[in-house]
């Protein structure tokens, strides 16, 4: 009986992942960029689909932003070239003058633009976030970026 529960778990749950990757499998592959906005400047890749990135904010001395998302939704089409995109992940921002750790959950969304069959892409993100560390805060400050992404290879 509990076999053909987790079974059931199991194949519910990569049912349910199919479910949600096949539109952002449209565009799919391994895409590399960058993108500007809160915090400054940030690397992108994005193994689709998920998001990683690693940025730097300029405005504070000493500190490392690191963030994974899942993109539940991307690339759906709603006009022509215009696109939009929403997921879930985590980021985790390392202070180090002073030592501080901010830790949280983000959703982010917005719209991207496929151009060159695909591979340039343009985007504007907006993510409001929910911190976990160093207090449970909703919505302690709202990343956003404008970015681009090569895409460097298909599946």
């Amino acid at each position: 009986m509990r076999r053909s529960l987790r079974m059931s778990v199991v194949a519910g749950l990569l049912l349910t992942s199919a479910v949600f990757a096949a539109p952002a499998a449209q565009q799919g592959g391994l895409r590399l960029g960058l993108e500007f906005g809160n915090p400054n400047a940030v690397l992108i890749i994005r193994p689709d689909p998920f998001d990683f990135r690693i940025g730097y904010n300029f405005t504070e001395a000493g500190n490392l932003f690191l963030s994974a998302d899942y993109r539940v939704l991307s690339g759906y089409r709603i006009v022509d070239v215009l696109h939009f995109f929403l997921g879930l992940g985590l980021y985790i921002q390392l202070h180090f003058l002073p030592t501080a750790v901010d830790f949280g959950a983000r959703i982010p969304f917005g719209l991207q633009i496929f151009l060159i069959e695909g591979v340039l892409e343009l985007f504007l993100e907006v993510a409001p976030t929910v911190g976990f560390l160093p207090t449970i805060v909703a919505f302690p400050e709202w990343q956003g970026y404008l970015g681009f992404t090569i895409r460097v290879s298909k599946r």
